[in-house]
This record gives C-alpha cells, structure tokens and sequence, in this order.
C-alpha cells in the first residue's frame, strides 16, 4: 500500500534495552495496511506504547496510522523525501548518531526476536526475516529465511535440534543462488578447511552408481514445504551426486565447501561427519 506521508515516520528502535523514537520526512512505499488512529492522540505515543507499533506516519492532514508488526505480510520500504534532513528530530539520549546511516534502528518483536532496519540509498527497509537470517524468494511463490549454523560433528537428527532451538528446521537446496550464499556462510565461519553442512530432504528412489546422473529422483524435503521439486539434482555447477559411497546408498545430502571444493553431495542418511546446517522458515 502507498501512503504520503508530510511530516514525520516514527522509528522505534532499541539501545541498550531502552525504547526511542525518530523522526524523518519521507513516504511509505509498501508495507501492510496501516491502522488508522483517532487525530485527538499523540501519533509518537500511539506507536510508542503498542508493542507491537514499528512505524508511525503522520500526514499533513493530522492523520496518523501505525504499521504493526503483526500485519506485515509485504516488505516495508520508506523512502525519504527532499526535506529530509537526516537529523533526528525527537531522541533524547545522547548514544544516538546525529547521522540516520550510523544509527542501529531495531525492533524486537513480542516473542524476543530481533529486527533491524536496513538504510539503503532512498531510505529504510524493514526485513521480513530475522537478524542474521537471509531471504530468498522461490520460484514456488513460497519465501524463505535462512541461516547457517556452525556445529560440531553431528548427525542430522541434532542437526534438525539445532535448528529448532532457533525456531527452524533443516531446508533443502532449490537454486544456485542459494547455494553460492551456503558456500559463502560455510567459508565465512570454518574458513578455508570449510565444512558440510545438513540439508533437509531424503531420496526416495535410489537408482544407483550406473544411474545416478540420468534418474529423476523422488526426493522426501521434509520441510514444511518450503523446497519444492529437484532440478538442483542435475545442475552440475552444483551437484556431484554417486547415489552410494560403494557400499551403502547415499540419500540425504549436505551442501560442502572445503579447500576450494563447492558442491551439493549425498551422503549416508545416519553420517555423522557433517559439522553445521542449514536452517530455515516459511515467511
């Protein structure tokens, strides 16, 4: 929904466990529908004392209307207009930059989860996923948060409790994109040695060595339906599947990189060799 705003959006952020509020000029380009609050209340301490309140706007006209965290279901994007200054208009408390860009704006949400507010070159985007959660949007229609989690050798079944203590649950692969993020985390936390991580999903139909590369798989996610079909199974700028390690089918998988080698493999269902996971959740 689009809506001009005239004077002020009212960002609520925390430092240090103490709840402010800025202000800056500029318009909502998207987001939920906002709701409408009576023009004899103060916009600020509307938002203020509502919880579950992560921006107030307040037109020209007086109207105020606050965008509510349990109504989003779209992005929410302000763009600042030519009368922003960038100083902030209404914070007391001398942490705080004078520059909006050197300013952590977060909003934690009811159940402790934390949401910060990203500056871009027009202005403000509030996430969809959680801090340190990456978003990708499926061809499906379904989008996703992930996040990588560094463990030590597990199985998949701890692997799946790590996740879950974070609200998740192991995801599977569905593009490239996703992968080369999966590559990156993994180089990033275990370094060049690098690791395998967990993924969701289990084959069904094990062809094989001999057939390992032509059979279309039959592939059980397991993940709320977050992934859906198995093209990433035949893209050999990421898989390298053997379908067995020569003696024992290979049917779950781990996305791997380790001393410059990138690839989604299989491997034995009960391995315990993996050292983190890919965690997800449905948007």
């Amino acid at each position: 929904m689009f809506l001009r705003v005239f004077m002020f959006y009212h960002l609520i952020f925390e430092v240090l466990s103490i709840t402010k509020i800025i202000s800056i000029n500029g318009e909502v380009e998207s987001g939920p529908v906002p709701t409408p609050v009576d023009s004899d209340s103060d916009c600020p301490t509307s938002c203020y004392f509502n919880s579950d309140c992560i921006l107030a706007s307040l037109a020209k006209s007086g109207q105020c209307s606050l965008y509510l965290f349990s109504a989003l279901t779209t992005g929410l994007k302000i763009a600042k207009s030519t009368e922003t200054t960038e100083s902030i208009a209404s914070s007391s408390d001398d942490t705080c930059s004078p520059e909006l860009n050197n300013t952590n704006l977060i909003f934690t949400s009811g159940n402790g989860y934390t949401y910060k507010w990203e500056y871009t070159k027009e202005g403000f985007s509030f996430p969809k996923c959680r801090d340190s959660w990456k978003q990708f949007d499926r061809s499906s229609g379904v989008s996703v948060c992930m996040i990588a989690v560094a463990l030590g050798n597990t199985n998949k079944v701890n692997a799946q409790s790590a996740c879950q203590k974070l609200s998740g649950m192991l995801i599977g692969l569905e593009t490239q994109v996703e992968a080369q993020w999966m590559w990156d985390q993994i180089k990033t936390q275990k370094g060049y040695e690098g690791g395998n991580y967990w993924l969701a999903g289990e084959r069904m139909n094990n062809p094989g060595a001999s057939g390992c590369k032509t059979t279309d798989f039959l592939i059980k996610w397991s993940d709320d339906g977050m992934t859906k079909g198995v093209a990433i199974t035949k893209n050999t700028n990421v898989s390298n599947l053997s379908c067995t390690d020569g003696k024992y089918n290979e049917d779950c998988f781990n996305i791997i990189n380790a001393r410059g080698v990138t690839i989604l493999n299989d491997v034995l269902c009960s391995s315990s060799s993996a050292n983190g996971a890919i965690c997800g959740y449905k948007l």
